[in-house]
């Protein structure tokens, strides 16, 4: 046997993992995370997510909120059936948000089963998404035919 000893055998096993862990961490590329450099960069993710849910152009409304004289937050009005999965939406926006270095807090509005998402960053409230539960059916948006 090429070791004597169990603690030759241990330090030897050290040594290759010590080794392979300088591989890996040498060969890794760092980390880089996608930045919003602009509020219609923001808007574009936030719609990516509206279609990735399926909502029709009909379902959502959009209007600003003065905040101070400089700064207006973009509160967009989403009104979906009440079978829909508010939570799953919120995971998903969430993700695509997380990535991009934002925020996704959240509150649910009892009895009425709304859910508001507040996109922060740094803290700051800049968009807020207002899911809403509509017992009225939304229609179809129709392609023209």
């Amino acid at each position: 046997m090429i070791f004597k000893n169990k603690r030759g055998l241990i330090t030897f096993l050290l040594l290759i993992a010590c080794v392979l862990s300088g591989i890996i961490l040498a060969a890794t590329p760092p980390y880089q995370s996608s930045t919003v450099k602009s509020s219609a960069e923001l808007d574009s993710l936030i719609y990516l997510s509206f279609g990735d849910a399926n909502f029709l152009n009909n379902q959502i409304r959009t209007y600003n909120i003065p905040i101070d004289t400089i700064f207006n937050r973009k509160v967009y009005r989403v009104q979906v059936p009440p079978y829909f999965s508010k939570t799953d939406f919120h995971i998903n926006l969430h993700r695509r948000m997380t990535a991009a270095g934002f925020d996704t807090p959240s509150r649910v509005v009892f009895p009425d089963r709304d859910m508001n998402i507040f996109l922060t960053y740094e803290g700051t409230v800049v968009r807020t998404i207002r899911l809403l539960t509509s017992d009225i059916p939304i229609p179809e948006e129709s392609n023209g035919d």
